[in-house]
């Protein structure tokens, strides 16, 4: 019987060549937002939103309590909206499109932390804060539209801007929708202080 024949080094310098296959780590992302368009998924994401908001007072939360119940609906509701768009568009959007739609759709909610330290400098006069409202999701759309001029020039750092500004634009979007639907939002100021709901069905149906 015949020993098996060691490897050379001109072998082993071959495998050693081998390029190592990293994991790619927006795969995830990629799964996320391809799992999100099929209709029974979402169907089951809007039955598990409402099962949440139906059994759980979330306005007699403190704070912290109410941003774990009421976050995860928001990161819900902008994997729906993204979801959809990814059906109508026949495509998944772009990685960082994706990733700015789903952070936005958390971050805008940031700016209720001062009122939670004691100041008001956010939310004098409105039931929210002044950023919770139409103008921001206009400045992010401006700016996706102006990058986007410029992208058509072969500039790649204008197309990222405008990726991703078009993605926060989609995420904040996604944020007031379920948000005009769970307690009044003043989406008009500055040109009006006034809080305005709509439906909580509306919301569900959208």
């Amino acid at each position: 019987m015949r020993a098996a024949r060691r490897p050379d080094g001109k072998a082993r310098a071959r495998r050693a060549e081998r390029p190592v296959m990293k994991p790619d780590p927006g795969q995830w992302l990629d799964r996320l937002v391809r799992l999100s368009s099929r209709p029974g998924v979402s169907l089951a994401m809007v039955a598990a939103i409402a099962l949440v908001d139906y059994t759980i007072p979330q306005q007699e939360l403190a704070f912290l309590p109410r941003a774990l119940v009421d976050e995860p609906c928001h990161l819900a509701t902008a994997l729906i909206v993204l979801g959809a768009l990814t059906r109508w568009r026949g495509r998944q959007p772009s990685r960082p499109f994706s990733l700015a739609m789903l952070s936005a759709s958390l971050l805008i909610d940031l700016d209720h932390l001062p009122l939670e330290f004691g100041s008001a400098v956010l939310t004098a006069g409105t039931p929210r804060p002044y950023t919770h409202a139409l103008w921001v999701v206009g400045v992010l759309a401006s700016v996706a539209g102006i990058a986007g001029r410029r992208a058509r020039a072969r500039d790649g750092a204008a197309r990222a801007v405008s990726t991703i500004a078009a993605g926060a634009a989609c995420g904040v979007g996604a944020h007031f929708l379920r948000d005009v639907a769970t307690a009044p939002i003043a989406l008009w100021w500055p040109g009006s202080s006034a809080g305005m709901q709509l439906p909580y069905l509306w919301y569900l149906a959208a």
